[in-house]
């Protein structure tokens, strides 16, 4: 008797609340696989009769929790069915009824009601909830794992409580735990549609993710590299006081001090600093990324005809020098001009003033075209 009680809760619970042989229809909620047509599976009212009929005599309250639960899963009131699954659970504990395939069934009904229940936005997620069913899961599981032994055909039962622990764990972050736990129903179950798709599309996630902190990576380390050679560059015209680089937050920004390219509010491009500039040409040809030209000035009142502001002043000399690039052959629509006047002050101090006169360019993160790379 205790071993076809055990099968109809195990084939109930997983059937009917998991996989998605469901009463409730067209819902969904991030398995792959919950349409009755699809699964060709429908639920057969008489297997229900069965189960109703094999409830411990003792435990007629906790038979009343528990059927309500199913009827209102499958009505669809998924929230409803899991406080009625948690009532059926606290009645349970109270009676220290905690070591049996009871407490494991009704403890994966309350989990998996509740994760429809979020699914289909009955309610909002609470997390402080999700990790608790995930622990509960864990002890349910514990107590079905050795019932294998003697009831080997629902091992489906126990692969189905790993997927929604799996599932609830995909909705805290935690991809290593899902992961595993999709494994681990895969192991009890290879046939299990559910879990073989949700570890293909972490599979290809995962994939994708390691492409893009390749790309990343490589996308730094080039920076990295126009970074040693302006430096190197720099060092070796003995202008580090004028020009230096920094590299952060996944952009390389290097900053052209005036007076080497403009002299004072003048926008016209001095030809000392043609050298420097030519380099920014050779690193573009190299390195496909898009650049960015900012121009800055000081606080101070623009005072010739030519200009009419700090503002106007800064974008003609940004304009002048992405021009420059142009006329050397780098394409236009990879560079960008812009000018901020006296916007974006480096200092605030007056002793440093002239050094808020610049111009910055930015190689920009994510920006990269398919150019070759001359490498």
């Amino acid at each position: 008797m205790k071993k076809r009680i055990f099968i109809l809760l195990c084939l109930l619970a997983s059937m009917f609340l998991n996989k998605g042989y469901l009463f409730a229809q067209d819902v969904k909620f991030g398995n792959f696989h919950t349409n009755r047509d699809e699964q060709n599976v429908i639920f057969d009212n008489a297997d229900l009769d069965k189960l109703k009929n094999n409830y411990p005599e003792q435990d007629g309250q906790y038979k009343k929790y528990y059927n309500d639960g199913f009827e209102l899963f499958r009505q669809g009131r998924f929230y409803d069915a899991h406080i009625k699954f948690m009532e059926a659970k606290d009645f349970l504990e109270a009676s220290g009824t905690m070591d049996d395939i009871y407490y494991a069934a009704v403890i994966h009904s309350f989990a998996t009601s509740y994760l429809w229940a979020v699914d289909s936005e009955e309610v909002k997620e609470d997390k402080a909830l999700l990790k608790k069913l995930v622990e509960l899961e864990d002890k349910a599981m514990d107590i079905s794992t050795p019932l294998l032994n003697r009831f080997p055909e629902n091992k489906g039962f126990l692969a189905n409580q790993f997927i929604t622990s799996g599932q609830i764990s995909l909705k805290l972050g935690d991809t290593a735990a899902s992961r595993k736990y999709f494994m681990l129903a895969m192991r009890y179950d290879p046939q299990n549609k559910t879990a073989t798709d949700y570890v293909e599309k972490m599979n290809i996630d995962r994939k994708n993710e390691r492409g893009k902190k390749l790309l990343a990576n490589k996308n730094n380390n080039d920076l990295y590299r126009i970074k040693m050679e302006v430096d190197g560059f720099v060092s070796q015209l003995g202008i580090q006081d004028r020009i230096y680089t920094k590299l952060e937050g996944g952009d390389l920004t290097i900053i052209n001090l005036d007076p080497l390219t403009f002299k004072s509010g003048e926008a016209d491009i001095s030809l000392e600093s043609y050298p420097f500039m030519d380099k920014i040409v050779v690193l573009l040809n190299r390195f496909p990324y898009n650049i960015r030209v900012e121009g800055h000035t000081d606080d101070v009142p623009i005072k010739n005809s030519r200009f009419s502001s700090n503002y106007e002043l800064s974008f003609a000399r940004a304009n002048n020098f992405v021009n420059y690039l142009i006329s050397r052959g780098i394409d236009p629509e990879r560079c960008t001009a812009a000018g901020y006047g006296e916007s974006m002050p480096l200092y605030a101090e007056v002793k440093n003033k002239e050094k808020n006169r610049r111009i910055e360019i930015i190689f920009e993160k994510g920006e990269i075209r398919s150019l070759a790379s001359n490498q």
